[in-house]
């Protein structure tokens, strides 16, 4: 009886089987309005990275690092071809003005032997029985520079066309440089001043509608009188409108007898038809050629320009002419599409440098949220 009583009394402390104890109270449910903690695996990337901000740390670095080591790399490489590309210009710049200079001064070359000798005999019967022969041979005896040949040779006493010979026909010409129609558009003033070879152009010619490049040489004679015409056969004794200064001097009694001309073919040059200049269009270059004088404008004018941007320019150098220079301008286009494609490169490196930055980031974030939750459920 002890012992059942005893059973009995067990059972009641205990309760049912399974259940909870009697006399233990039930656990309490949580308070209205708040939620038990949310698992890692339910957390949003914004909060997890609000939570540990430190995860920014290396994918930052990481961006920096590549757009710092890619961007160095192609600026420096992307320079080095640019300097190139410009350095390649004014090399071909350079040769191309100094074969044009070459032509030019070859083909006025004549006019100075022509000068000598008016300098070693000044008397026009002598000068006018001899030129024809002379001339002849000056033109035998220069070069086919490219295009740019001799056209014309001509005596021009005080300033006036007496005789000329050219090829291949000689023109009928008595023009007056000191005229008032053609002063301003042939210069003569400003040849005289140099008082050396000058080379003045394109003029256009009498009689034609070509154009020409006039190669002068002033011829001056000391202790000469004033009224000194050389056996002139209209009896000139000076320029139309220069009686004096600076074409007689006469403190020091130096006179000027006139021009030795040379006319040279510019058409050909002027169109493009040039070796040299068709090689810089063939080398993919734009070109302009400008002179500080051109004839008729009294001031600078550009001559000849090719290629796709003329107006650009990459290198500029100067033609050394006699008593003038021109200047040509070269343009590489190749220079613009090394910046082009340097801005290309650095554009796609800030790109492809943040796509990583955030691949790890993501990564990174990953690795923290499964490390979160593993650490929660061990709790």
């Amino acid at each position: 009886m002890a012992r059942c009583a005893t059973g009995k009394r067990t059972q009641e402390e205990e309760g049912p089987r399974g259940g909870v104890p009697q006399g233990v109270p039930d656990a309490e449910p949580p308070p209205e309005g708040r939620q038990p903690p949310a698992l890692a695996s339910n957390v949003g990337a914004l909060t997890l990275l609000s939570r540990h901000p430190n995860l920014l740390i290396a994918p930052v670095i990481l961006f920096c690092l590549i757009v710092a080591l890619c961007s160095f790399g192609i600026v420096h490489a992307t320079n080095a071809s640019y300097k190139l590309e410009g350095q390649q210009a004014r090399d071909a710049a350079v040769s191309a003005a100094d074969g044009i200079a070459m032509q030019l001064s070859s083909a006025s070359r004549a006019a100075l032997s022509l000068a000598a000798v008016v300098k070693m005999n000044p008397n026009w019967s002598f000068l006018e029985s001899n030129f024809q022969v002379l001339a002849e041979e000056l033109f035998r005896q220069s070069n086919d520079e490219g295009n740019l040949v001799l056209k014309e040779l001509a005596f021009i006493p005080f300033g006036r066309v007496r005789i000329n010979y050219g090829v291949p026909v000689t023109r009928n010409s008595t023009a007056d440089m000191f005229s008032p129609q053609l002063v301003n558009q042939l210069g003569p003033y400003r040849s005289i001043k140099e008082r050396g070879l000058t080379v003045n152009g394109p003029i256009p010619l009498t009689n034609t509608e070509d154009r020409a490049f006039a190669a002068r040489y002033p011829v001056f004679f000391p202790d000469t009188d004033e009224d000194e015409s050389w056996g002139h056969p209209d009896n000139i004794t000076h320029p139309t409108g220069c009686p004096g200064p600076p074409c007689y001097n006469p403190k020091t009694r130096e006179k000027w007898w006139g021009f030795i001309g040379a006319l040279v073919n510019a058409e050909p040059l002027l169109a493009g038809d040039n070796v040299h200049l068709k090689r810089l269009v063939s080398d993919d270059l734009s070109y302009s050629l400008t002179t500080s004088f051109l004839a008729g404008t009294n001031g600078p004018g550009t001559l000849v320009s090719g290629g796709s941007n003329p107006g650009k320019v990459t290198a500029n150098v100067t033609v050394n002419l006699p008593g003038t220079s021109w200047a040509l301008s070269v343009h590489n286009p190749r220079q613009e599409q090394t910046l082009k494609l340097r801005d290309g490169l650095l554009a796609m490196v800030v790109v492809a440098a943040f796509i990583l930055s955030v691949l790890l980031l993501l990564l990174l974030l990953s690795a923290k949220r499964a490390s979160v939750l593993l650490q929660e459920q061990l709790v």
